[in-house]
């Protein structure tokens, strides 16, 4: 009796191993399009944050003022610093006194009390990739050499002007880290 051919022409070894390889090249596209994916967030946050940079720098040409009315060229301390940042909600429900959308700010309204206010300096403040609103901090802590969040890696901490936003955890604060920051943070220092 002679053997049936397979109608296909593969064995069931040549198809396994088929699979399998192709189940390993779709595994290797899932982790480059999520790396790349996270580069691509990473991006768009440090150009937003440009283009705020860019706004609180026109701002505090026409005013001499940052937002909130803050000093330029001013890294805050002590207790002058009450009411300094300028955030939304974080994921944990931290907020802060005021948002950079606020009229307080100076960068889309004022409140009247920005002399020489020019702007509006932007239209509208975007939001971060994951949807959250970007910060500005003025007693921010960063390790000086690298200028990763304060707690984040060896080196000696300052405090700096910052805008940035919470990155893909959400949190201004990690859980169980009262006064350190999170190490997911995307930042751009402004003045040390």
């Amino acid at each position: 009796m002679k053997n049936k051919e397979n109608v296909f022409g593969f064995t069931l070894v040549e198809l396994l191993v088929t699979i399998a390889i192709i189940a390993l090249l779709v595994s290797l596209a899932t982790v480059a399009v999520r790396a790349a994916t996270s580069k691509a967030k990473e991006a768009k946050v440090l150009g937003d944050v440009k283009i705020i940079y860019d706004a609180i720098t026109q701002l505090s040409n026409d005013t001499n003022l940052w937002p909130g009315r803050q000093t330029i060229d001013s890294v805050c301390s002590g207790s002058a610093c009450s009411n300094n940042e300028r955030c939304g909600t974080d994921i944990s429900n931290n907020n802060c006194p005021a948002k950079l959308t606020d009229d307080t700010s100076g960068i889309i309204a004022t409140d009247g009390n920005f002399p020489g206010w020019g702007g509006p300096y932007m239209v509208a403040i975007p939001t971060d990739p994951w949807g959250r609103e970007y910060f500005l901090d003025t007693d921010y802590s960063i390790v000086d050499v690298s200028g990763k969040p304060c707690g984040c890696g060896g080196g000696i901490c300052v405090i700096a002007v910052v805008i940035g936003s919470y990155g893909p955890d959400g949190k201004a604060v990690p859980i169980g880290g009262a006064g350190a920051y999170g190490c997911d943070d995307i930042i751009r220092v402004i003045k040390k």
